[in-house]
């Protein structure tokens, strides 16, 4: 199998790492990197010489089974597009488009052509929110409350960048994952601090049915890194600490926080692993393009009302 990677910025990086792996493993034959900035070619071939380059991705585009892209947002719709026209199976990192009507038409062309088309939800794959999932499919939470969610971090505000787009799909996907649901209404308010544009905290509020609210902060003016799920239910309360994958659960009866036994997982590798096995299997991977395009549209009502000041409402 022959895989290849567009772009190399710091997330690609640590993506084309993974891949070179699994190449080593013998599960993918040949990976091909590939990145228009010279310096991000010319370190890679250092960690990775057996590897091909490339500069330009539709050059390669017609000699891959699968590609998993991690270009800036903007360029996403005009990548995959080409991808999918040539009948290359896609991951695409999150979010896999910047509006909705763009990544429903790539989710229906990849499926038009029967290929693989998956985003890069990666906590879809994480051992603690799926533990998470499995704790509220199985009732133990009992009747969903509230939720809040918090993702921050300190750091500079990504150029052309809001922190709706670059924070929130993490939030809604898990969410998304966990409940198997999507909000009805959103009200968003959010503000830049050290620019001129491009809000850099949000804060979203958003109902779900049968009365489920969440509250999900995102910012880039936030002193330490959090990725923090917490749920409020009729019989347990959870708190979900995401990139440590801990996960804690307090018990009304007894009155007190329990840690649960999770083993942590490599959730970029798992995430590709998986993307490869539905590529060799010919099934729909579970953060498949369909369900990604309604993320972007929860993103999109977000932003809406942010600039309009005013409730989103969304009907499914």
């Amino acid at each position: 199998m022959r895989i290849g990677v567009v772009g190399l910025g710091y997330w690609g990086k640590k993506v084309a790492r993974e891949y070179r792996d699994l190449m080593k493993e013998g599960i993918i034959d040949e990976l091909v990197l590939c990145d228009v900035l010279d310096e991000n070619i010319n370190e890679m071939k250092k960690e990775c010489p057996e590897c091909e380059f490339s500069k330009y991705y539709k050059e390669i585009m017609n000699n891959l089974d699968g590609v998993h892209i991690c270009t800036p947002n903007a360029t996403h719709f005009e990548i995959v597009n080409d991808f999918i026209k040539s009948g290359v199976n896609v991951l695409v990192e999150k979010p896999m488009t910047l509006k909705y009507t763009e990544a429903r038409k790539l989710a229906y062309k990849a499926y038009n052509k029967n290929i693989v088309f998956a985003v890069g939800h990666i906590f879809r794959f994480n051992n603690a929110v799926r533990r998470l999932k499995e704790l509220y499919e199985k009732g133990e939470l009992g009747e969903l409350y509230y939720a809040k969610l918090q993702w921050g971090a300190l750091m500079d505000s990504p150029q052309g960048r809001d922190v709706v787009y670059d924070l929130a799909p993490h939030p809604f996907d898990i969410l998304n994952f966990v409940i198997d649901d999507w909000p009805i209404k959103i009200f968003a308010i959010g503000k830049t601090y050290r620019r001129d544009e491009y809000e850099e905290v949000a804060y979203i509020n958003a109902e779900f049915e049968n009365d489920f609210i969440a509250n999900i902060e995102v910012s880039w003016i936030y002193p330490d890194r959090v990725r923090r799920v917490e749920i409020i239910a009729s019989k347990k309360f959870v708190r979900l600490e995401a990139v440590k994958q801990e996960l804690y659960l307090y018990d009304l009866k007894d009155e007190k926080w329990e840690k649960l036994d999770i083993l942590p997982n490599n959730t970029i590798k798992d995430e590709i692993s998986h993307f490869i096995k539905a590529i060799k299997n010919k099934i729909t991977p579970v953060n498949d393009g369909f369900n990604a395009a309604e993320n972007v549209r929860v993103l999109e009502a977000c932003v809406k009302s942010i600039k309009s000041n005013k409730v989103i409402n969304l009907e499914w």
